[in-house]
């Protein structure tokens, strides 16, 4: 379960997040959704512990570390000249998932990551991720740069992460992936998250989609 407290995140003055409170559920999938600049990586940041707030961020009512986190940023750094094979070698070998998600995903293991397209880097990014095996995941924008096969092949892989009872934190700016994902959405507005939607009313957030973001 992640719990999160009145948390505050301000750079040079300006607040970004502000008495911002959220409860998710373990096994749960919960999306953000909100503009650009709304504030969505700087949350993710902070439940990561990579920037400094103020509030309570905790998992399993322990504070929140990287040690329960799996995180897969909007855009992920490779080391160049580094064979496909050799990033996921940095990672907990859980073959199962190994063999499975590399299969799905047709990651081209013998080749350098540096020639990878941009979706293929984001695929092997979430595997690395996957292959670590925390119990909490953050996914920041993780169907930016993928086809429409990989989208649904991605569908797939984030249910089967569920039925293994993972807590997922999702953002994306495609609301029909969060819709297509989630147990819930929060909308972070001004700061905080300004209102909470469950799937019953994910068909009237889709009709009326502009007015859940203004």
């Amino acid at each position: 379960m992640l719990l999160i407290n009145n948390l505050k995140v301000s750079f040079k003055e300006k607040n970004v997040l502000q008495n911002l409170n959220l409860n998710i559920s373990k096994g749960e999938i919960f999306g953000i959704l909100g503009k650009n600049g709304a504030g969505k990586t700087t949350l993710f940041q902070s439940i990561y512990q990579n920037i400094n707030y103020s509030g309570e961020i905790l998992i399993d009512n322990i504070k929140a570390s990287k040690s329960k986190i799996g995180f897969v940023e909007t855009e992920n750094y490779f080391y160049p000249y580094m064979l496909g094979s050799e990033y996921l070698s940095f990672f907990k070998d859980t073959k199962s998932l190994k063999t499975d998600f590399v299969e799905k995903f047709d990651i081209p293991l013998k080749k350098y990551i540096d020639s990878y397209s941009t979706g293929m880097k984001k695929k092997i990014a979430l595997t690395g991720t996957i292959l670590l095996d925390k119990p909490f995941l953050i996914l920041d924008e993780p169907f930016n740069g993928l086809d429409f096969e990989s989208v649904e092949i991605l569908y797939s892989v984030i249910k089967d992460l569920k039925n293994n009872n993972k807590t997922i934190l999702i953002s994306s700016h495609i609301l029909e992936t969060l819709t297509n994902t989630c147990d819930r959405i929060g909308i972070l507005k001004n700061g905080m998250i300004d209102s909470i939607y469950t799937k019953n009313d994910f068909s009237n957030m889709i009709t009326n989609r502009d007015t859940f973001i203004l």
